[in-house]
């Protein structure tokens, strides 16, 4: 009798620490959530289409990106919740990535959509997707050859476009033992499979886990890391193809071309490093060869007084809404509409 007197106590101990440990989760979640502490990535599915191992957006869709809803119209551009109406108005097409998609920050917030609003004589048509490097960017140009009336090609270039390769896995494997020399343990634990998957579910359901993992990890040194070694140890003689095929289209479609080249957030941390613009230095050398208009936005960045706040929380790349708001206020001054 008293084993099960005893049995049951230790259950109730057990049932209650539960749930205290639940409530305690629960509040940190909300409390994270709720100061924006950390916030979430990750992609829904539903906006995205495979088709011959290239992924595009879903015409149409809806679903949320890094915890944000966002729109893709019949042609597979984002835009604001209701349709855009392409008039008669001269058309500016925008390419690039994640970055340029604005992942994490509502359309209206983007550089995209703000630049929609203050200039109302264009239509902004926004072609960027999630994941897209050089190797997507190539297979999207048919894409952007089925519009007319182009004023302006603006392509925003972001260091991991030159891996041209479905995703930064691969890399990792063929390099593992020069990053493990640059990362240290953390880079074993980060290529193992399970863990790996465990991560992408998590990244999108637990503000806690985001937090440890910003604060612990150190998330935007690592992915510098990844693309400084392959700035070095790799030639991009390929952007140049790409960017040929560019140029091609645009002066076919008489339209003005600018690339806009946008900075890591660790880049920032060090703004009189001249070492920690490799990446930017070589882009900028086949940008100029070709005679294209460009724009490196790394020094712009540096003035902003706190520069890590131009990202998203925890993140190498993405710009938060501050983010977005500068860069358009830095594409208005140096390129003409």
């Amino acid at each position: 009798m008293v084993d099960g007197l005893l049995n049951n106590y230790m259950k109730k101990i057990i049932f209650f620490n539960l749930i205290i440990f639940s409530i305690i989760v629960i509040s940190c979640e909300i409390f994270l959530k709720s100061f924006k502490i950390s916030q979430l990535m990750g992609i829904d599915s539903k906006i995205l289409t495979f088709k011959d191992g290239i992924h595009f957006l879903t015409p149409n869709s809806s679903g949320l990106v890094f915890s944000k809803r966002v729109f893709i119209d019949k042609n597979g551009n984002r835009v604001p919740k209701e349709e855009i109406k392409i008039n008669q108005n001269e058309n500016i097409i925008i390419i690039g990535d994640s970055v340029a998609f604005g992942n994490g920050v509502v359309e209206k917030d983007t550089f995209v959509g703000l630049m929609r609003t203050q200039l109302k004589s264009y239509n902004f048509i926004n072609t960027s997707v999630p994941g897209y490097d050089l190797l997507h960017h190539e297979k999207n140009l048919e894409k952007i050859e089925k519009y007319n009336n182009i004023k302006k090609i603006i392509y925003f270039l972001t260091l991991n476009d030159v891996l041209r390769a479905p995703t930064i896995v691969p890399w990792n494997n063929r390099n593992q033992q020069k990053l493990e020399q640059e990362l240290g343990f953390l880079q074993k634990i980060i290529q193992n499979k399970y863990l790996r998957n465990f991560n992408y579910y998590l990244r999108n359901k637990s503000y806690i886990f985001m937090y440890l993992k910003g604060v612990l990890t150190d998330p935007s040194s690592r992915w510098y890391t990844n693309i400084k070694i392959f700035y070095k140890e790799n030639e991009i003689n390929y952007l140049s193809d790409y960017l040929k095929k560019l140029r091609s289209i645009s002066v076919q479609k008489n339209a003005e071309l600018s690339i806009v080249i946008l900075p890591y957030e660790y880049q920032t941390r060090f703004c009189s490093d001249k070492n920690k613009l490799i990446p930017q230095t070589l882009l900028v050398k086949q940008i100029k060869s070709l005679e294209i208009n460009y724009f490196d936005f790394y020094k712009d960045f540096c003035k902003y007084k706190k520069p890590k706040n131009l990202f998203y929380k925890f993140d190498p790349m993405h710009l938060s809404k501050i983010g977005h708001k500068q860069v358009k206020e830095l594409i208005i001054n140096e390129i003409k509409f």
